[in-house]
């Protein structure tokens, strides 16, 4: 059976007046509808913001997104073609409806080059993360908010022109995004969750939580929480956890509320440990010293310039977990000088590396 393409029918009334001269079924003088109620301008924001993103949505999937029947949806499309002027078409191929130009409910904002870069770089910001579920998520909402302000997609334009570069494609299990909505709920009711974590070469185990923060590191999200059973704070790559449930259980926040400034006061990414902060130092050759003062590597970092042109680079930090590889991607441009046990661990992270070397030759 061949398929057909849904008919937006015309409604007199709705019509605009170059559209009535040429009805000889329509009244001179018939007034346009007007938008009747806040519910109806509601539906048509989030019909256009859908529309906007080029997914091509058909009747069926609009009156899921909606929540309403076929004849509202068909109303409202008909309303956005005849009474709004919206390039509303409905694409057989595709089977499902897009805009054949730029189109807006709101006065376009008046966007200058640089309005256009920093968006762009905000698109491509999220394009590491869009293979999994909570970033792909985020960049539809983005090309949705940004067709339904702007009535454009001139930033399609910018790929052409300006590139970005920064973090490497993430995958990540497609599980992750129920997991999200559950501690969001979790933690904004105070509600303990239970799970079962699949910690790395370790055998899956059930844990019981009180959730604290939900915090993203290099495309990577991760939960700190209080565990029940060992009455600490913990970290748990939202990647390991499956079958995530909230249970009826309440309890009572930490105070002060765990912030990020504090949890990552001498952390040197996600890794946070209970005890007391060691100060790091590091010398660096004149070669890599300007690009050691032309970022900020830690909030809380001291630079000291060196007799020859090189930087001593300070810190204090509770863990070396995630600093040694830092250290060990700058080579021989980099040195540290205390605490004695990084320096033993620098030293035989090279020593075998160059052993590595080595035998291969």
């Amino acid at each position: 059976m061949a398929h057909q393409t849904p008919r937006i029918r015309t409604n007199p009334k709705s019509m605009s007046v170059g559209q009535k001269k040429q009805s000889n079924k329509t009244k001179q003088g018939a007034k346009q509808p007007q938008l009747a109620t806040r519910s109806q301008i509601d539906r048509l924001f989030k019909l256009v913001a859908e529309i906007q993103t080029g997914s091509y949505p058909n009747c069926p999937a609009l009156q899921k997104l909606l929540e309403r029947n076929r004849r509202t949806i068909m109303r409202d499309l008909q309303f956005l073609k005849e009474s709004l002027r919206a390039p509303l078409e409905y694409d057989a191929a595709r089977r499902g409806y897009h805009f054949t130009d730029d189109f807006t409910l709101m006065p376009p904002l008046d966007l200058k080059s640089e309005d256009f870069l920093m968006l762009h770089f905000l698109r491509q910001s999220l394009a590491p993360y869009e293979d999994t579920e909570i970033g792909g998520q985020m960049k539809k909402s983005f090309e949705r908010m940004f067709g339904l302000l702007t009535g454009t997609k001139t930033w399609k334009k910018c790929d052409a022109a300006v590139g970005f570069r920064g973090e490497p494609k993430i995958l990540a299990p497609d599980e992750q995004l129920k997991t999200f909505e559950v501690l969001f709920s979790a933690i904004d009711a105070n509600r303990v969750i239970q799970f079962e974590y699949h910690g790395r070469r370790k055998e899956p185990s059930e844990r019981q939580v009180e959730p604290a923060l939900v915090v993203m590191n290099k495309g990577r999200w991760y939960l700190y929480a209080v565990d029940r059973d060992m009455r600490e704070l913990r970290t748990f790559a939202l990647g390991r956890i499956k079958k995530i449930k909230m249970t009826r259980s309440e309890f009572c926040p930490l105070r002060p509320p765990l912030t990020p400034q504090d949890l990552f006061r001498h952390s040197f990414g996600i890794v946070v440990e209970e005890k007391e902060p060691t100060e790091v130092v590091i010398e660096f050759t004149p070669q890599a010293a300007d690009l050691i003062r032309e970022s900020i590597w830690h909030p809380n970092q001291k630079l000291e310039p060196l007799a020859d042109g090189g930087v001593r680079f300070s810190l204090l930090l509770t863990s070396f977990y995630e600093i040694k590889p830092w250290i060990l991607s700058w080579g021989y441009y980099a040195r540290v000088v205390q605490p004695p046990e990084l320096v033993e661990e620098i030293r035989a992270a090279l020593a075998a590396a160059s052993e590595g070397y080595a035998k291969q030759g």
